[in-house]
């Protein structure tokens, strides 16, 4: 491969002389009245391989788009090689002085050739024709795709698809690569030709910056690791340090076991009857698949944990539990009946409802307004009023402000709108998708005592939370996701081991090793 700087005209070597240097100094990036990233601050030598990491909307995808031009900050410097504004260029003009982004999920050029998806960033430089070929048959080579390059893009499976995302990145010569959860769906064994990959790209002198979810392959390459929380980095060291402190188990578990109250299990008479159930369920995002095989099931009034990291398949799960994303293959059925063919809006009226993550109010809305539409969709069928006086009971504020726009709510009182939405349509089943995410200690007291009432009143829970001591000192089961796949299934309490939780997020064999010796596929009751 060439290094950035050499002309363009000369043959290609197959070495790059040295990675870029890069400096972001108190850089700020707003959206509205949302910080993405605020007063952000990072330098990155030459040839480094960075691990970037944080809980879902932490900032680390814009973060990645502000350094390759794709975005510009509201605040701040970002400086490439102690000379170049990057802030203020174009992203063809930064691409040209070496920064190249492989993305998460891969959209090449589907019907033009392996080499041919290749060729277009090696040719975009002005190279002449000789010195791009060299380049596209050096990254085909190092990328083990020389044997598949005559191929349709479109006909490659996802492994092949995630090498070609990559290639198509170092097609422009880059000294710094920006990788963007490009592990993402993939297997294990994919994973580790993937880590492979990257750990040779690095070798040549590539200035890398890792964002990853799949901690494993952030342990086994990064050299340092930055965790970025609400837009702030509030970690930096080697990824033992990283998993071992506490600022960054705070954010990925929640506060501790001195946080969490633990409701006291009582085993019923009978086995608990089941409610919903899925067999071997899979989602597919393109050839991107999110689930594989995954059997899940929630009895009646039960309350079943959904924990995992980041990219694990929990929303996915959620989604597909909803109706809002097709299943890839498998089976979906609700009190008895199979569902998996039933739209959202049919699901809903049966009696699924979910509480989205970002909550996703009719913000221009008032609140009654959002309960009212709620209503509607749902299986209320002519009790509304019933309805309404039980979330009011639940939460006494929304009645004040039930004729204030959603939209000037505080992010606590948005959540319990979102809430209340979800149970105006009288469920039978709800599914809450991370309920405390950006949430003060206190609101997240008073809606987990909301949840605890949602109980009682007979309603199943399925509980996504990345606060996972709190979702496990009120469940009854709980499930652990790892890339898409269940890991382990059976008593909260097993997991309640801080060193079974920090295996699970951060990566190990502890929780394997749960699985194994006490929670084998634990059935209800």
């Amino acid at each position: 491969m060439m290094a950035v700087g050499v002309d363009p005209q000369m043959p290609a070597s197959t070495t790059l002389d040295k990675g870029a240097t890069l400096s972001l100094r108190s850089v700020t990036k707003r959206f509205g009245g949302v910080a993405a990233l605020s007063e952000f601050s990072l330098e990155v030598k030459p040839g480094e391989l960075i691990g970037v990491i944080g809980p879902n909307g932490a900032g680390k995808s814009t973060l990645l788009s502000l350094i390759n031009g794709a975005q510009r900050p509201t605040s701040g410097e970002l400086v490439l090689d102690g000379t170049h504004r990057i802030d203020r260029l174009r992203a063809y003009r930064v691409a040209r002085l070496g920064v190249a982004r492989a993305h998460q999920i891969p959209r090449p050029f589907a019907r033009m050739t392996v080499r041919e998806n290749l060729l277009v960033g090696a040719q975009s430089a002005g190279r002449r024709a000789a010195a791009s070929a060299h380049l596209v048959e050096d990254v085909l080579d190092l990328c083990g795709l020389s044997d598949r390059a005559q191929r349709p893009a479109g006909a490659l499976p996802l492994l092949d698809l995630k090498r070609l995302e990559v290639a198509r990145a170092l097609s422009l010569d880059p000294r710094l690569l920006l990788l963007d959860e490009v592990a993402a769906g993939l297997v294990a064994h994919e994973i580790d030709e993937i880590t492979e990959l990257i750990s040779g790209v690095h070798k040549r002198g590539v200035t890398i910056l890792l964002v990853e979810h799949v901690q494993a392959l952030v342990q086994a390459l990064a050299e340092r690791v930055v965790v970025i929380d609400f837009g702030k980095q509030i970690a930096e060291g080697t990824p033992a340090e990283i998993a071992e402190d506490p600022d960054v188990i705070r954010i990925y578990l929640g506060a501790g076991e001195e946080g969490a109250t633990r409701r006291v299990r009582v085993e019923p008479d009978t086995p608990v009857k089941e409610l919903l159930g899925t067999d071997r369920l899979c989602v597919d995002y393109g050839k991107l698949r999110a689930l594989r095989d995954v059997d899940f099931k929630v009895g009646e009034s039960e309350v079943v944990a959904v924990l995992g990291a980041n990219g694990a398949g929990k929303t996915s799960l959620a989604r597909a539990l909803a109706g809002i994303v097709p299943a890839g293959d498998g089976k979906i059925s609700f009190a008895g009946a199979d569902i998996t063919g039933l739209p959202a809006y049919k699901r809903a009226r049966q009696g699924i409802a979910i509480c989205h993550e970002g909550r996703r109010l009719f913000t221009g809305m008032k609140v009654r307004e959002n309960l009212d539409l709620a209503a509607y969709s749902g299986a209320s069928s002519g009790h509304q009023d019933e309805l309404l006086a039980r979330v009011y009971q639940l939460f006494p504020l929304l009645e004040q402000r039930a004729a204030s726009l959603a939209g000037e709510l505080s992010g606590g009182q948005q959540q319990m709108v979102a809430i209340a939405r979800a149970l105006m349509s009288d469920p039978r089943l709800v599914i809450f998708d991370e309920l405390s995410l950006g949430l003060a200690p206190a609101v997240i007291d008073q809606i987990y005592v909301a949840i605890e009432e949602i109980r009682s009143w007979g309603i199943s829970i399925v509980l996504i939370e990345q606060n996972a001591y709190r979702a496990l000192g009120i469940a009854d089961r709980a499930y652990v996701l790892e890339r898409g796949t269940v890991s382990y299934v059976g008593s909260p309490e097993a997991l309640e081991d801080p060193a079974a939780l920090r295996a699970a997020y951060f990566g190990g064999a502890v929780v394997g090793k749960i699985a194994r010796e006490g929670g084998k596929q634990e059935e209800m009751g």
